[in-house]
This record gives C-alpha cells, structure tokens and sequence, in this order.
C-alpha cells in the first residue's frame, strides 16, 4: 500500500562555513581520496543468491595546470568474514583470508557446500553468494559460537580473536563482515598506501520476512533542474542553493518488525558531500538529515530529510570552475542499520554571471558570516561496523 506524506520542494535557508584555502577539512568536504561508502545489491541475498558488492570511492579531479596529481587510487581488495571481527580492529578478520583451510573446515562442520572464498578479488566490484541456510543462521544468531562446532577445530583462537565479540544479529539478520581494501600512491610512486573500510551484509534469519531492499535515488536537483556530470547547470559563486534530493518515499520501505507503531517505516540517513561549501543552519538541513519513520514526524519529516542547501565560497575559497556534489542515503531501523546503501551525484558550473539561460535561475548571494555545520554525527564517521567506516588520507 503506497503512502501519502507531503512533500515541500523549499529551500532551507543556510550560511557558509566554507571552503578555506588552509586545507582545513570537515566531514562533507570532499578534497582527499575517501571511501564514502559500500554497497550490496541486492542488499539482503537469500539462500543461493548472489550480491555485487561495489564503492563509491571519491578521488579528486587531476589539477588543470597538469601538476601533480597526489593520491590516486591503483587498486580494490575485497574479503569477507564469516566470525565477529575484533572490537578493537574492525579490519582484522579472525580467519584470515589466506587461510582458506580453515575456512573450509568451519563450513564443512556446518554442512555447508559452496561457499565463496573468503578473498572476493581484486576488481572494482566483488560477488558474494550467500551459502547459507535462514535456519541455520537463526540457530547461531541465538546459540553463539557453540552452533557452530567446527569453530575451535577451524582455528583454535578464533573465538578469543573477536575479543569475545558475539554474533551482532539483529532485526535485520545475521552479519556478515565484508572488507574493502582501497590501494592508492603517492605522486605515481610504487608505494602502496592501503586505505581500509568494513561493510555488514545481513544475511536472512526468517524466510518469511522479505528482504531488505536498498534505497532508490534518481539524482539531485537544483533550481528544478536535476545535475549531470558534466556540469551543465550554472550556479554562482558565493551564493545559497537549494538542493534536492530525488528520493521517493517508498525508499523508506514498511517494517516487517515495527519497534512500535509510531515508526512503521525504515529510518534514513542522508549523508551530504560537496567539493567545496558546506551544508546546514539554524539546525535545518547539514551534513546529515534524517527520515524518523514516523509520517507524522514533522521535525524529520520526510520532505525535509531531502532538502538542504548548499553553499557555494567565493572565488577565493574554492578556484576550480566544476564542484561536485555527492550524498549517500541509508536504512537503519531504530538507529541500527539494515543494511541498505544508496547514492549519488552531480556536478555544476560555478560563475559569477549567469548566463541568460539561467538567470531566472539565480539563488540569492550569500552576505552573511559563516556559522557552523547544523549537522549531526555520521555512523560511518563514527566508527559504526553496521556502516562503512569511512576513512580519508
């Protein structure tokens, strides 16, 4: 049954933290190689299903002048990890990916038959097949460790390697702990310098639940036109933008297990990135908005979770003439992700004269003092192992 909840297509009015020549950074701005974040899709794979894993990994654009371009990305390496990984080194599986043997052994003990390597490769994208049973999964998810017997034979130490960790199930199933691997160089030097991320795959518990599904985002709009990648839409310099995000509602998908009746629908964290400006004022808008997933929720509503603003430096903050902006939407259900990722991104002209094609276009300049980012912490910036951790050099 499709819902009604109202959508207002206004800007918030915000004010500029900028884009300091210092280098100084802030969590929506992107200026270094980061990995923003990981994607299964499907995002919940049942029982011989496969899902592509994939990045959205930001690198800056090479310099026009032709100097050099500093870090650049040369590689992927993707692993997955079937045991909880080690509270104090989320990238630290207790089966290393080497050590396929014990891996192997481990499944055997569960009757489990094609299971994927635990070295997914070295592509851009990975496939992950999931092996195993919602039954079978269920029986760990509330036994622990000792539903799977083959554990100590695997590897001994296994279990004192998680820290004690347990199986982190919840709602949304049982994870599964991929781990991404970004190689990147320095000056177009053979140095390696790896830049790790960990991402949960939730994998059934419940056959008759269906699966979680990622978010749909269809672009980003400004002055009702919405962005390419070329830049065709012009905006001016030192200027407040109204951006809107292309979500529809049903992104926010009907809870098979509502917490209560007041959110009937997935939570979504909207998370902005932009090449220069900033986002959020007054306590609207900023570097994070959110869908409660209650539609009569009016303080995070779901029209206001995809509205912001996105403010625009002036020549002196920010040179190049192209800026892009990046925002990744993701479920969770009482602040506990689901799993699901989405995202994407545009670019625009930045002028300082529109042309005639745009002037009835124009956003107001931008006179005020700059105040600080309205937005709230990011899961990933915080470390979360239920969502990427976003890392930057």
């Amino acid at each position: 049954m499709r819902r009604t909840i109202p959508t207002v297509m206004g800007g918030i009015a915000l004010a500029l933290f900028g884009c300091s020549p210092s280098g100084f950074n802030t969590p929506t701005l992107l200026n270094k190689v980061r990995i923003l974040a990981i994607q299964a899709d499907p995002a919940q794979p049942g029982l011989g299903e496969s899902t592509t894993l994939s990045a959205l990994v930001y690198q800056p654009p090479p310099p026009a002048d032709g100097a050099d371009a500093g870090v650049t990305v040369t590689g992927y390496s993707w692993s997955w990890c079937p045991l909880p990984m080690s509270p104090t080194n989320l990238s630290q599986c207790p089966i290393a990916p080497t050590d396929q043997g014990a891996a192997d052994q481990l499944f055997a003990s569960l009757g489990i038959t094609g299971a994927p390597p635990l070295d997914l490769g070295i592509g851009k994208t990975a496939t992950f097949t999931n092996p195993f049973p919602a039954a079978l999964l269920a029986n760990v998810c509330t036994n622990g460790a000792s539903a799977m017997p083959g554990l100590a034979g695997a590897d001994a130490g296994a279990s004192r390697a998680t820290g004690g960790a347990a199986f982190s199930c919840t709602n949304a199933g049982f994870p599964i702990t991929v781990v991404l691997v970004v190689h990147t160089s320095v000056g177009g030097t053979a140095v390696d310098q790896p830049l790790p991320a960990v991402f949960n795959v939730y994998l059934p518990t419940n056959d008759t639940i269906p699966p979680n599904l990622n978010p749909v985002v269809n672009g980003i709009t400004i002055s009702g036109h919405q962005l390419d990648q070329a830049g065709t839409q012009e905006v001016l310099r030192n200027s407040k933008v109204p951006v809107v995000l292309d979500l529809p509602d049903l992104s926010a998908e009907t809870l098979p297990l509502p917490l209560d009746s007041n959110h009937p629908f997935e939570q979504l964290d909207i998370s902005w990135y932009a090449e220069c400006g900033d986002f959020g004022d007054n306590g609207l808008g900023g570097r994070r908005t959110s869908y409660s997933g209650d539609p009569n929720d009016t303080i995070s509503s779901f029209s206001l979770a995809v509205q912001n603003t996105w403010n625009i430096p002036k020549l002196e903050g920010y040179a190049p003439t192209y800026a892009r902006i990046t925002v990744v939407v993701r479920d969770n259900q009482g602040g506990i992700s689901r799993g699901g990722v989405a995202w994407t991104t545009g670019v625009v002209h930045l002028v300082d004269v529109l042309s005639d094609a745009g002037a009835s276009d124009a956003p107001e300049a931008d006179s005020g003092e700059p105040t600080p980012d309205a937005g709230a912490l990011d899961s990933e910036e915080a470390g979360s192992a239920d969502a990427v951790q976003e890392s930057a050099l």
